[in-house]
Order: structure tokens, then C-alpha cells, then sequence
């Protein structure tokens, strides 16, 4: 058959594979019970490979979330970029089927699988009718155990890959989120793009796709969540027939600590009429005992919302921005908190001020009662309905056993953000919030003298170097 000839006729599988999954959910359509508790059973497979599994009943559709610990880290330097190339190629091919014939058995069965990498995980899911979990199992278990790597699809996605390199490195967004990462992790794997670089992309060989993979894909490493209509029983077949055929690897990978190199302020230079703005402070990682107190004071602080601080003394009280927020990162190796603004080229300096004002405000004082009793409001109230399907569910449960969180975590989260005090998101204010620790990238052309109160701002030009005096444009 042509090549034509296969893309027709798996648009034409695909299509039926959606239309009966439609008419599916539209006959027997439930709400997966995010709103109540959810019963999650900690069992272990026939060989041996431990899952979560919540039992949903309303749907038979099966949903399973994995991840395996490493992602970009386990990269090195000179080969960066080769998990995002080998994630976007799993589909395209496995054992003896080629690229056409692997993705007609998955349309033919109505199977949804997807793959990405992140700095700290490769991580998937696959999707299917209950009566199809198995055989998609065998499908996404040969994927992942047998991936093909053909020259031409490795080079089709290469150039697809450098293509979205080029335009990232056009995309303030994008370079304002690059510089600060790379500035405050300038040696570690935090600070590289998780995409890899045009010249380690270029390089990149179906040798090193295959090492990757080999290091990446093992038990050792393996997390998973299972949510749908399915048994105890058959979900242990189902998680055998994807992964039992992975080699168990050596013990789990430690993760020693790294610690930010806060920097100050940097400025890229680009013609453009908006400054977007990227800054970083201490943040905490997930297993801290000061999570929640932190988790409520970072929405005090800029968490997203109208009532935030930020928020009101950035846009609402001074018109300076039309969004500006933070949120807490916590990486499996570092905490930061992290936020984001843009603004024009003349008001820049002025909101990067701002914002240093408020944090500095919020850790000498913290907040107020009316504002913690808001927090603790939206936090417990806003949670149930972010779980609104089973994908949702089976990623909580895979991101639950990752940060060590027991099953019954769930049943406690809303105590345990009651249970927090003005004086505990004081205190955790004071540890993190520290203003000579904040680094701010600023992308665009920010006017000089606006204003700031802070050291000089570094600049970079357009080609990334880095200038010798803080006040010199290359």
C-alpha cells in the first residue's frame, strides 16, 4: 500500500475508533467521583510491579498514567534533547510494525497513548475501552520494550524538532522561562532546555535514542496509577502485558539535592514593544513539613487569582499588567517559587518594583485573617474539580506516589490546609521570601531608571552572550 494509501485508510480507523468511543460516553456518560472520596488500592501485579488502582464503574473505558523517574536528567549534556526526540517516536513504530501499521492497531481498538518528558520524568498514559485494555496494554508494552527508530522517522522528527528549537528561541515566553532556569541552575540539568539544543538535536544518533531509552525505560523507575471499570485482577494483567517485559534495572536512581544560584536581575534584549517578565525565589520541595503553609501563602501572594496580592498591586491598583502570578515548583531536586508578568518596555522596572515590594511586604508582615480564610476557602473548594475525568484521577494518583504521599492523603488534604495559621504562612514567609534572593529575567527593551531599587540589571544580547559590564548592550 502507498504511503497515501496508509494514511487514509488510519484517518478512516481513527475515526471509527472516536466515533465508538463517542457513542460510548454518550450512552452511559457518569462523572468520574472526583467530589468524593476516592478508594485507592495499593496492589502489586503477578510479577510483581506495583499500581495504584481506583475503581470507576460509570464508564468502561480504562486509564493508566506512568512515569519513569529521570526524564531530561538522566541525559547528558552533549546528548540533550534525545528523550523529547524518542517520546515523539514511540508512536512511530514497535517490534515488526512500522509506523502505519503500529498506529492502525491502535485506531482500530480506539486506544489514545501519549507520551512527553519533563526535567524529572518520562512520563505516559494509554486510554481505551475496558474490553480493549489488554490488547492496548500489548500495544503500548511493545512501544516501550521494542521501539523501531527508523532512519527516516528519526529524521523527520529531527527536523520537526529543530523547527520548534528555532521558533522557542524567537518566543520571549519561551527565552524569558530558559534564561531564568539557566541562570539559576547554570551546571545542572535543571537549567538546560528539556528539548536539547539545535546542535545536540542535530547530533543525536538512533544509538543514543536507543541508550536513552534503555536507561530510562526500567521497573526500578516505574510509577503507576490505574482508574476505570476494571478489576483488581485484570488490572494486574493489564500493567504485566505493558510492563513486565522491561528489564527490572538496578536500584532506584538516588536524587541529591542541588541548590538554586539566585542571580538578580538579567535583561535580554529584544525589539519587541512588551517586557515579558520570569522571576525565581527559595521555594520548598514537596516532602518539606512546611508545605501547606507555603502552599497557602504563595496564593495569598500571586497564586493566580483576583484576590491575590500581586494581582491587585500589579494590575488592579496600578494598571501595570494585564496578568502576574506565582506558583510554587517544586522539582524532585530543588524548590523554587516561581512567577511571571509582562508589561510595556516603560513600566517594566517600575513592575519588577512592585513585585519586589510585596514580597518584601508579605514577609515582614503576612497575611491578613480575611485573606487566609479566603486561601484556605478556594484551596479546599477549587481541588475536587480539577479531577474531572479519569486521566485526571490516574495522574494524581501516579504524582501521589511519587512525592511519598500515602493513600489516605486525599481524605486529609482539606485538614491539613484548615489546620494552617496566619503565623505559620508568616513564618514560612520570612524563610522564603527573601528579596536579595529574588532573580529577575526581563525579555524586551526595559527603560533604564524606572524606577528600581535593585543592583543593575545584567544584560544579554540577542545572540545569548552574556555582557562583561551590567550596563553595556552588546
Amino acid at each position: 500500500m502507498s504511503p497515501i494509501g496508509h494514511e487514509v485508510r488510519r484517518l478512516a480507523l481513527r475515526m471509527i475508533g472516536t466515533i465508538l468511543t463517542a457513542l460510548v460516553l454518550l450512552v452511559v456518560i457518569g462523572p468520574v467521583p472526583a467530589a468524593r472520596a476516592l478508594d485507592i488500592r495499593t496492589l502489586t501485579s503477578p510479577q510483581g510491579i506495583p499500581f495504584w488502582l481506583v475503581q470507576v464503574s460509570e464508564l468502561p473505558v480504562v486509564t493508566v498514567d506512568f512515569a519513569f523517574a529521570g526524564g531530561t536528567r538522566i541525559e547528558p549534556a552533549a546528548k540533550a534533547g534525545a528523550a523529547t526526540l524518542a517520546s515523539g517516536l514511540l508512536v512511530e513504530g514497535a517490534g515488526d510494525m512500522d509506523g502505519p501499521a503500529f498506529q492502525d492497531a491502535l485506531a482500530a481498538r480506539a486506544v489514545e497513548f501519549s507520551t512527553g518528558v519533563d526535567r524529572d520524568a518520562f512520563s505516559g498514559s494509554f486510554r481505551s475501552l475496558a474490553t480493549e485494555a489488554e490488547e492496548a496494554a500489548k500495544l503500548v508494552g511493545l512501544a516501550l520494550a521494542a521501539p523501531r527508530f527508523h532512519a527516516d522517522d528519526i529524521e523527520r522528527d529531527r527536523r520537526q524538532l529543530l523547527v520548534s528549537l528555532a521558533r522557542s528561541a524567537e518566543n520571549p515566553q519561551a527565552i524569558a522561562s530558559r534564561s531564568l532556569l539557566a541562570g539559576l541552575f547554570p551546571t545542572d540539568s535543571y537549567g538546560r532546555d528539556t528539548d536539547g539544543t539545535r546542535e545536540t538535536v542535530a547530533a543525536l544518533t538512533r544509538e543514543d535514542l536507543v541508550a536513552y531509552v534503555s536507561r530510562q525505560f526500567t521497573r526500578n523507575r516505574l510509577t503507576l496509577g490505574v482508574v476505570g471499570d476494571i478489576t483488581p485482577e485484570a488490572a494486574g494483567r493489564v500493567v504485566d502485558l505493558a510492563f513486565a517485559g522491561l528489564p527490572a534495572g538496578d536500584s532506584r536512581p538516588k536524587t541529591d539535592p542541588v541548590s538554586p544560584s539566585f542571580f538578580g536581575e538579567t535583561v535580554v534584549d529584544r525589539p519587541i514593544p512588551q517586557t515579558i517578565i520570569t522571576f525565581a525565589l527559595p521555594g520548598i520541595l514537596r516532602s518539606d513539613p512546611d508545605w501547606f503553609p507555603a502552599f497557602v501563602m504563595n496564593h495569598i501572594l500571586g497564586g493566580g487569582t483576583f484576590t491575590a496580592r500581586l494581582f491587585r498591586e500589579v494590575r488592579e491598583t496600578r494598571g501595570l499588567a494585564y496578568s502576574v502570578g506565582t506558583t510554587l515548583y517544586p522539582l524532585d531536586r530543588a524548590g523554587l517559587l516561581y512567577g511571571y508578568a509582562a508589561t510595556r518596555n516603560d513600566r517594566a522596572r517600575e513592575t519588577v518594583q512592585v513585585i519586589r515590594d510585596q514580597i518584601a511586604r508579605f514577609a515582614e508582615e503576612g497575611p491578613t485573617e480575611a485573606e487566609l480564610a479566603g486561601a484556605k476557602k478556594y484551596l479546599t473548594g477549587s481541588f475536587p474539580l480539577s479531577l474531572d475525568g479519569s486521566g485526571a484521577v490516574a495522574g494524581l494518583l501516579v504524582t501521589m506516589q511519587i512525592h511519598n504521599l500515602p493513600p489516605g492523603y486525599l481524605d486529609d488534604r482539606s485538614s491539613l490546609i484548615e489546620a494552617v495559621t496566619a503565623e505559620d504562612v508568616k513564618r514560612v514567609a520570612k524563610r522564603l521570601l527573601d528579596t536579595d534572593k529574588l532573580s529577575v529575567v526581563m525579555v524586551g527593551q526595559p527603560a533604564d531608571g524606572a524606577g528600581s531599587a535593585a543592583p543593575a540589571a545584567a544584560r544579554v544580547s540577542e545572540d545569548g552572550a552574556r555582557s562583561t559590564s551590567p550596563n553595556s548592550i552588546q
